[in-house]
């Protein structure tokens, strides 16, 4: 059948000229795509008035050009120029005898504003028309998809913010929810990207702070001043540490020792306001900058010689509720560390240029 076709190339001069009548084999072929392709494609049903459209006919051009290369068994050029004739040129009637000002092709121009700046480049990258690149109804992570007909392979294009977003997505879909960064990083990673929120922090730190001064004796308050190291504590220290000297040495139910009890009394009041403070700073540093060590302290993790967080599912299960993975920063290391060719179910991710001199990244993907 393939040659009965060629046959057809011998009768006259081929091809024919812009603007002028179709040859005699030309019609002949582009009646024999009419009836073998475009009405059996249609089912008898009302025909297109027009071909020129990509949405609409991208199956129609896929079914005409493998129609040229396997049935009529024509090359790439031969095929080509037959596609386009019977696209531009196409007759609703069938009737391709007396067709005026044959139209070979379509202008760069034209081509551009019929298919758009991707489409064409995709034509010129893979060497094929743009009538047979088919953009495809589903993107790929938020970017314009299209199948390579020819190629019977898929791309997705996107620019430097497109690719940006679509990795962010990614991340997002892999890493759901805390669990899963547990689960892929183990305990020690997971732990570095833990926090406690400000306000956990202040209300933990107050409640914690109120506690363990509540706790302690005069004594306790004093020697806990005498470490903190600021001058006003170890004023309040050493005036408490004389006064004690002081009143030792009184005699026996002296008359002067209540003063100084007195006094010592609203020194060790002072005190405890002080260590209040100094104690909610030192656990709100912790939970700020030692998360781990607070949390190892209390019993909720483990860890190991080296200082590393151990933690199994179930410990993790029972970590306090005010501790919160900080998704920002997990995701801004996942996205510098991201490689974009994971995008890719083949890894194939090639940067490209487009004619306007844009930046694009061509993903081969599956659909």
């Amino acid at each position: 059948m393939g040659l009965n076709f060629k046959n057809i190339l011998t009768e006259d001069e081929f091809p024919s000229k812009e603007g002028y009548k179709l040859k005699i084999k030309e019609e002949k072929l582009l009646k024999i795509i009419h009836d073998n392709v475009l009405l059996p494609f249609y089912d008898r049903n009302e025909l297109p008035t027009e071909l020129v459209d990509l949405d609409q006919f991208s199956k129609l051009y896929s079914e005409i050009y493998r129609f040229l290369k396997d049935v009529m068994v024509f090359g790439d050029e031969v095929a080509t120029h037959l596609f386009t004739l019977f696209v531009l040129n196409y007759n609703e009637e069938g009737n391709y005898k007396d067709i005026e000002n044959v139209r070979h092709g379509l202008s760069y121009e034209e081509q551009l504003e019929l298919f758009g700046e991707e489409i064409m480049f995709l034509a010129q990258h893979f060497k094929t028309l743009p009538f047979l690149i088919e953009p495809v109804l589903y993107p790929h992570y938020e970017m314009s998809s299209y199948h390579i007909i020819e190629q019977s392979e898929y791309y997705a294009l996107g620019n430097q913010k497109q690719v940006d977003a679509a990795s962010k997505m990614y991340i997002d879909e892999r890493f759901s929810n805390e669990e899963e960064v547990f689960l892929s990083y183990g305990a020690d990673t997971y732990m570095d990207y833990c926090v406690v929120g400000d306000t956990d922090k202040r209300i933990i730190s107050g409640e914690e702070s109120d506690h363990y001064e509540s706790e302690m004796s005069g004594e306790e308050i004093i020697d806990y001043l005498s470490h903190s190291g600021s001058r006003n504590d170890n004023e309040l220290v050493k005036e408490y540490k004389e006064m004690e000297e002081e009143l030792g040495e009184l005699p026996f139910l002296s008359k002067d020792s209540d003063q100084y009890e007195l006094r010592m009394g609203e020194i060790v009041e002072e005190g405890r306001e002080n260590v209040r403070e100094l104690i909610y700073d030192d656990v709100y540093d912790r939970l700020e900058n030692h998360l781990s060590d607070w949390l190892h302290e209390l019993g909720y993790v483990s860890k190991d010689r080296n200082g590393n967080v151990q933690m199994d599912h179930e410990q993790w299960d029972r970590l306090p509720s005010f501790v919160k993975l900080d998704w920002l920063e997990f995701e801004s290391d996942e996205l510098r560390d991201f490689d974009i060719d994971i995008l890719s179910p083949y890894e194939n991710v090639e940067s490209v240029s487009l004619d306007n001199g844009d930046t694009y990244y061509m993903i081969q993907i599956d659909y």
